[in-house]
């Protein structure tokens, strides 16, 4: 069920819940949900920078082998970043 108040800004219809987890609370439902919810950051287990980086280094043609050895990931995060993006 979508909330009548989505994607409304300025309303006051979205408060803070908890600055150290991120996350907000919908007022009209009662429910709280992660800042980075419907993004390419949600859920991610790594740094949104590093994120970021992976994925702009990716863009222009960086081999994701170099980006393992350069940024000490495993070579199994790289592939599950793209992904992500897709």
């Amino acid at each position: 069920m979508d909330c009548p108040d989505r994607g409304k800004i300025d309303e006051g219809n979205v408060v803070c819940h908890s600055q150290k987890e991120k996350r907000c609370k919908c007022k009209t439902y009662g429910k709280t949900f992660s800042v980075t919810k419907g993004t390419t950051l949600y859920n991610l287990k790594k740094d949104a920078e590093l994120f970021v980086m992976v994925v702009s280094l990716l863009a222009f043609g960086c081999p994701g082998q170099a980006i393992v050895n350069a940024m000490s990931l495993d070579e199994r995060t790289v592939p599950v970043m793209v992904v992500k993006i897709r």
